[in-house]
């Protein structure tokens, strides 16, 4: 009894896991609440600068289906810089010795 509840919880945390993982749109979002006017200008800056036809141009995600990485360039003229991390709604800065 107690291992299959245990797999039932373990299940449905996966679920919740996938569907609450974060799209790029979020991430451009985050940002733009977060550093407001200027991170605004940035992610247009990065959009320019970006040769990508995507959506989001400059911000791409690596997706793991449970969380997903956020980074800019490496399609151009940017080279790749990894930002943050997102699952469960949220996200986590990737702090880097250059920044």
């Amino acid at each position: 009894m107690n291992n299959k509840l245990l797999h039932v919880a373990f299940g449905i945390i996966l679920v919740l896991l996938f569907v609450t993982n974060p799209s790029v749109d979020q991430y451009r979002g985050y940002i733009k609440e977060r550093q407001g006017l200027a991170g605004s200008l940035g992610l247009l800056a990065v959009d320019v600068l970006s040769t990508s036809d995507a959506k989001g141009k400059g911000i791409h995600r690596d997706n793991y289906w449970l969380f997903s990485k956020f980074y800019l360039g490496g399609d151009g003229l940017l080279p790749r810089q990894d930002l943050a991390w997102g699952a469960v709604g949220r996200f986590w800065e990737i702090k880097s010795a250059s920044r």
